[in-house]
């Protein structure tokens, strides 16, 4: 321990009675078995702001990567891996600002939350014409063969694609457009996105629809026989791909690209800064993961109703045999092929095209259990590959698993998530307690599931983002909101500079669920934040598609062409120039706010 921040080394003092003086003289050593006494982020952050030679000490690299490890696995791998070519104090804010978007979603202070409809003609985004019109770039609706902007009612709009912060859409019905708009959400612009050449083709050509895939700085239109056609949405540019033959699937990362081949699930990469062009990996060899062969598009089928889900994976025409892959998020040189034949959940790491790893989930793992049950739901599942944290967790499948218990808590009810870190290489499984008839649309970030659920105020029928903590088998008291029960939520309306946002009381409803599933208990409610339009027409309609998807900063809900956005962090806050200051208080405050000393910690300590 002597060795261990020299510098900081004070000689013995006399301690003076006054509290804050106190912790301002504690001996360094002292301040550490403090310190390892911390297990949640709230607490991290309470030490943080006690004084400058706490925090010193614990944004030093020799504390915070234990600290971080300690609360969340493979988050110091995944900040010195991303964030290599900085120093290290540098890596340590990276690590305070994960601590607090982690403490504002877990406690549910967004900063900003707005509901919208996608219209063709939208005068709240700006539409960007940077991309030239040679590139499929649109500067003008009247550009557009067979689209009247004049008709909005015409339009059968929906939100299909959503990542980091952009979703994109449609004006149509059909899955595959011949027409994309991507909408930035927090710098407010518009892209709008024709293959090229297409508006000088002639009769139903004009109309052909287009794969699609986003991703953080990639938008994806293509097919096998036209070609790919990538645009760069930071640098405003477009590249044409070639692949060697039809391709189901496109996984987006940075600036990769993964395309599985529909014949024999063939792996093709490409990099938008990469000089090969398109290059394949064998990921059969002498030990196949698995027996080649043609693929299907994947998607989860309840009652004949297709969920839009763009992340999921493939499934095996011949075998059966679901399949996916997960780029890895800092290392362009590794991939993950996932793959379940309904008796081994197995996780094969490529390293520039060798197998390097292959990670089987055991059967007395509690992931593994959830894999097997999630077969008894009369759903066809599908693997999906979607992070949920920001630390190189994936989730794998989620899905409603019935009523009988999965936990040690005992509790009725279960949905089970099963999730592999890319760090760590380990499996995990999050059981979240609620009752439904099956596997409802869910959006699993940093332990939280969120689904949508219906609450009932003076003004009718309303949709609600439920949030719900996991399961705790030592902590099994967590409150069971029936139907009827009152139900606290928190409220579209913009927050102001308080911390908290605005409040109101709902009454937990359970709907029909003859379309989808509805929840008719939920254990464990963290938050719910009221979503705008209409539950009632949400659940009846099967042309409004529902689901959730979101990421560190941001959780969205969309229903059809409605979409709800909340925002966490200072990224939610609104760029006009009155409102900034304002904005930027709340957020302070909203750290501050358990930044309090909190004597608990020191009352564990004694």
């Amino acid at each position: 321990m002597k060795s261990l921040f020299p510098s900081r080394r004070k000689p013995p003092v006399q301690i003076p009675t006054d509290t804050q003086d106190l912790f301002a003289h504690l001996p360094t050593e002292l301040i550490i078995l403090v310190l390892e006494q911390l297990n949640t982020s709230s607490d991290i952050i309470s030490a943080l702001h006690v004084c400058r030679n706490w925090r010193d000490i614990l944004l030093s690299p020799e504390i915070w990567p234990s600290i971080a490890d300690r609360l969340a696995p493979g988050l110091t791998t995944h900040i010195r891996e991303r964030n290599c070519s900085v120093n290290l104090h540098a890596q340590a804010k990276v690590f305070q600002s994960a601590l607090n978007l982690h403490h504002l979603y877990q406690s549910g202070l967004f900063s900003h939350a707005r509901h919208h409809v996608v219209r063709v003609n939208d005068g709240s985004f700006t539409l960007s014409k940077q991309v030239s019109v040679e590139s499929g770039g649109v500067h003008s609706l009247a550009e557009v063969p067979g689209l009247d902007p004049l008709s909005e009612e015409l339009h059968v709009t929906h939100v299909r694609l959503y990542s980091h912060g952009r979703i994109a859409w449609w004006p149509e019905a059909w899955h595959l457009p011949y027409f994309a708009v991507v909408d930035d959400l927090r710098a407010r612009v518009r892209r709008m996105f024709l293959f090229p050449g297409q508006a000088e083709l002639r009769g139903e050509d004009r109309r052909r629809g287009w794969k699609t895939a986003l991703g953080e700085k990639l938008f994806v239109l293509g097919q096998e026989d036209a070609g790919v056609c990538v645009w760069h949405l930071e640098r405003d540019e477009m590249k044409f791909v070639e692949l060697p033959g039809g391709f189901d699937r496109c996984v987006v990362d940075g600036e990769r690209l993964l395309f599985i081949g529909r014949r024999n699930a063939e792996v093709w990469l490409w990099d938008w800064a990469g000089e090969q062009g398109v290059r394949e990996i064998d990921v059969a060899g002498d030990e196949p993961r698995y027996v080649p062969g043609p693929v299907r598009m994947g998607g989860q089928i309840v009652q004949g109703y297709p969920r839009p889900a763009p992340k999921w994976g493939l499934r095996f025409q011949d075998t059966d045999v679901k399949v996916d892959f997960i780029l890895h998020p800092n290392d362009w040189r590794v991939i993950f092929v996932v793959t379940w034949d309904e008796v081994d959940l197995v996780v094969s790491e490529f390293y520039e095209g060798c197998m390097r790893a292959r990670m089987v989930c055991p059967r007395e793992h509690l992931a593994y259990r959830g894999m097997v049950r999630s077969r008894t739901d009369n759903a066809v599942h599908y693997l999906r590959t979607d992070r949920c944290d920001g630390r190189g967790g994936y989730v794998l499948m989620t899905a409603w698993v019935g009523e009988e218990p999965m936990c040690d808590a005992g509790h009725r009810g279960s949905i089970v998530s099963v999730c592999f870190n890319v760090h760590t290489s380990e499996f995990s499984a999050l059981v979240h307690h609620a009752s439904y008839q099956r596997t409802p649309a869910a959006h699993l970030w940093d332990g939280l599931l969120a689904v949508r659920v219906a609450g009932e105020d003076q003004n009718g029928l309303k949709p609600v983002v439920a949030l719900l903590k996991p399961c705790d088998a030592d902590e099994g008291n967590e409150a069971t909101s029936q139907p009827g029960n009152p139900m606290p939520v928190r409220l579209i309306k913009q927050p102001s500079h308080n911390i908290t946002p605005a409040e109101g009381n709902m009454t937990f409803v359970s709907e029909d669920g003859e379309i989808r599933p509805r929840a008719q208990s939920l254990h464990g409610m963290a938050h719910a934040f009221e979503a705008g339009g209409d539950a009632r027409q949400a659940g009846t309609d099967a042309m409004k598609a529902e689901w959730l998807s979101g990421d560190d900063k941001t959780l969205v809900y969309v229903a059809g062409r409605d979409y709800t956005v909340w925002m966490f962090g200072e990224d939610g806050i609104p760029k006009e120039k009155k409102e900034v200051r304002l904005w930027k208080e709340r957020f302070k405050n909203a750290i501050a706010s358990t930044g309090a000393w909190n004597e608990g910690i020191v009352r564990r300590v004694r």
